[in-house]
C-alpha cells in the first residue's frame, strides 16, 4: 500500500488489528499498535476498543486493562463498547465488584448500558448464585427495555428449580417466558 503512495488510515487500521485479533494474533497487533508511537491520528477510542476486546478474546486480560489505563491518561473517552468490554474482563476475571463499579461509573460518566452490559452482569451473577442481585440487574434491564439474550435466558431457566414458587426471580422468568400472561 505504501510502495503505491498511499499511507493507511484509521479504517485500515481498525479493519487490519480486528483481523489480527480475530486470528488469535494479540500479541503482534499489539507489536504493531505500539510501533505507531506518536500517530494520535491512529490510536482513537474505538482501535482501543478492538484490541482491548481481542485480548479478551485471546486470553491476555491483563493486557486489556493495561489498553484500558492507556486510553484513560490519553483522555480519550470510554464508548459503551470500550466499557462492555472492560466490564466482560473483569466478569470473566472473577472480579465482578469492579464490573459493577465500571456499569455504575459508566452511567455517572454519561453512557448508558445497553442490553450487553445486563447480560454479562446478569450471567456472571448467576454463575455465583447471587440470585436476589441478579433479580435487581434483571428487572433493571427489563424496566429499560433490554430482554436476556438466549445464554443469560438459559441460565435463568436452569435455576427455576432452585428457586421458591414465590421468588421474585422465579416471577420475572414466568413474565418472560408467557409474554406476562398469568398462568390459568
Amino acid at each position: 500500500m505504501q510502495a503505491k503512495g498511499l499511507a493507511p488510515d484509521i479504517c485500515t487500521y481498525r479493519i487490519l488489528f480486528h483481523g489480527m485479533c480475530n486470528n488469535s494474533q494479540c500479541t503482534d497487533a499489539l507489536a504493531l499498535f505500539q510501533s505507531l508511537g506518536g500517530k494520535e491520528l491512529v490510536k482513537d477510542i474505538v482501535l482501543y476498543t478492538i484490541l482491548i476486546d481481542g485480548c479478551t478474546n485471546c486470553g491476555k486480560p491483563n493486557l486489556a486493562l493495561d489498553l484500558y489505563d492507556e486510553l484513560l491518561l490519553k483522555g480519550l473517552e470510554p464508548t459503551v463498547r470500550t466499557y462492555n468490554a472492560m466490564i466482560r474482563v473483569y466478569c470473566e476475571e472473577g472480579l465482578l465488584g469492579k464490573g459493577k463499579e465500571l456499569l455504575r461509573k459508566m452511567e455517572e460518566n454519561g453512557c448508558l448500558p445497553d442490553s450487553f452490559t445486563y447480560n454479562v452482569i446478569v450471567r456472571e451473577l448467576l454463575k455465583k448464585n447471587e440470585c436476589q442481585e441478579a433479580e435487581i440487574f434483571l428487572e433493571e434491564m427489563i424496566n429499560r427495555g433490554f430482554m436476556p439474550d438466549h445464554v443469560t435466558f438459559e441460565n435463568l431457566l436452569v435455576r427455576i428449580p432452585n428457586v421458591g414458587k414465590d421468588s421474585h426471580l422465579r416471577t420475572i422468568i414466568q413474565k418472560l417466558t408467557n409474554g406476562g400472561r398469568k398462568d390459568t
